[in-house]
């Protein structure tokens, strides 16, 4: 049951919430199958970059929190997620610290490891490094499932990122893009 008010808050209201957001579909074009295993691989989605620069500026925290299966498989190493996250904060460079905190979950899908989307492990790892994360105000953006679920215990608003690949209905707000949901804040 949501105790929230079903709308996004306003441009001024913004700095008081924290952003979760999932890499890829959202920030990075999907591989299907497959896994950014090198930073040629990591192609932002169109609109992607200038949307995160506005999202810094106007939200409270921003937070990314992604699954990465792949080193676990054994099909890339962490280093090659260093690597590949380098180019997207390389991209990012004229805004330092662009996340306010990065977390990754290696573990596989079967594991089921509390850090692992749609586990919460990730969110309350983050409210360890920052206590005065208010769950109430919080919005977490994601284009699978497993994200829109790692939102649900906390009652964080949903927004879900349009990608062919998932066919879910558990989202609070459906926007094609990250660059589209930024225009919707920015109203």
């Amino acid at each position: 049951m949501n105790v929230h008010k079903l709308s996004l808050p306003n441009r001024s209201e913004c700095k008081s919430y924290t952003l979760f957001i999932d890499r890829d579909g959202v920030i990075n074009q999907p591989i299907i199958d497959d896994y950014a295993k090198k930073p040629e691989d990591f192609i932002f989605c169109e609109g992607a970059l200038d949307a995160l620069i506005q999202l810094k500026k106007m939200m409270g925290r921003v937070i990314l929190v992604t699954n990465q299966q792949g080193i676990q498989k054994g099909v890339m190493s962490e280093k090659n997620l260093e690597d590949v996250h380098l180019k997207m904060y390389n991209a990012l460079k004229s805004n330092v610290e662009y996340f306010d905190l990065a977390l990754f979950a290696p573990y596989l899908k079967d594991q089921n490891h509390a850090w692992r989307k749609p586990n919460t492990g990730m969110c309350l790892k983050a409210k360890e490094y920052f206590p005065d994360i208010d769950f109430t105000k919080a919005i977490m953006v994601g284009d699978s499932p497993s994200d829109m679920a790692l939102a649900e215990p906390f009652n964080v608003l949903k927004v879900r990122i349009r990608n062919s690949q998932f066919s879910f209905d558990n989202q609070d707000f459906t926007f094609n893009s990250l660059a589209d949901f930024v225009t919707k804040l920015s109203n």
